[in-house]
């Protein structure tokens, strides 16, 4: 979750300051800013510069992501496994004669 969080956080940081920038620079050439295409290109601009500069949170995020999905799968492994297990215990003791229901007694001759 932290990275999470600070990856989240540095890309609003940089939209936010791409944004002034743009906006800054927009006002300085044309005396007057279109803010809808200023944030069009606040984000076009941020979106390539974060590309680059935020890839070891990016990587660090992309990490925790991994091995918490890994874990998630070995723990549905797990369980799987003791279903099959315990599924299987109860085929073995149908298979041993405590229950019948007349289902697998073709070796036997009438």
């Amino acid at each position: 979750m932290k990275e999470f969080l600070i990856y989240t956080g540095l890309r609003l940081l940089s939209l936010v300051a791409t944004f002034g920038i743009v906006a800054g620079v927009w006002s300085l050439v044309a005396g007057e800013v279109d803010i809808f295409l200023s944030v069009i290109v606040a984000f076009v601009i941020s979106g390539i510069l974060s590309f680059f500069v935020l890839d070891p949170q990016r990587r660090a995020f992309a990490e925790k992501v991994e091995a918490r999905a890994a874990r998630a799968v070995e723990a549905a492994r797990a369980k799987e496994d003791s279903e099959i297990d315990t599924e299987t215990d109860a085929d073995t003791d149908a298979d041993t004669g405590k229950t019948s229901n007349g289902e697998g007694d073709s070796h036997k001759v009438s």
